[in-house]
């Protein structure tokens, strides 16, 4: 198994997920707020033992995920609080990557997720030499859209329709290109 770097930006650690992070993110995927447009609470794979499940299964490819706390916490387990996560994840297809990202709705608003996202760009397109990251989202879910559109992300043809939410809806797909 390979493991993925601890990564900082001014303010956020991005900390490689560990078994200990599962419960305080399927308690972030019990929130109805931060689900609405992701998936129906109670959703197996969003439970403690379906984000087990693909926590880790890609990390000999250098993918899979981060867990997100403020700088200063990072390395006190015990006292740390739990912003996020984000992640880099095959995305289906076989060379494609989705950038995938989710914060506690306690920390909306706060810059979090483009700091974290930008620095994990930046270690996709940079480290990995990535040629292009995707987004798959939820067409009415704006907060998502926006960041994408902060960070560059333009529309992304889909060959095949992805569903998500509750009820579930085709979702929009968004693509960044490595930079040149």
């Amino acid at each position: 198994m390979t493991a993925l770097p601890e990564l900082k930006t001014a303010r956020l650690a991005l900390r490689p997920r560990q078994l200990a992070d599962l419960d305080a993110i399927a308690m972030m995927n019990a929130d109805p707020e931060v689900m609405r447009y992701i998936a129906p609470i109670g959703d197996p794979a969003m439970g403690r033992d379906g984000i087990a499940a693909r926590s880790f299964a890609h990390l000999a490819r250098g993918l899979g995920y981060w867990s997100v706390f403020p700088a200063m916490q990072a390395n006190d387990v015990l006292d740390a609080e739990l912003i996020g996560y984000v992640g880099l994840i095959p995305d289906g297809e076989v060379q494609q990557v989705q950038l995938s990202y989710r914060f506690a709705a306690r920390h909306w608003g706060k810059g979090h997720g483009f700091e974290a996202v930008s620095r994990l760009l930046g270690h996709g397109f940079e480290t990995l030499a990535l040629p292009e990251i995707v987004i798959v989202t939820h067409p009415q879910n704006a907060a998502s859209l926006r960041l994408a559109k902060k960070l560059g992300f333009e529309p992304a043809p889909s060959q095949a329709e992805t569903l998500i939410g509750a009820p579930p809806v085709v979702a929009t797909r968004l693509r960044l290109e490595r930079p040149r």
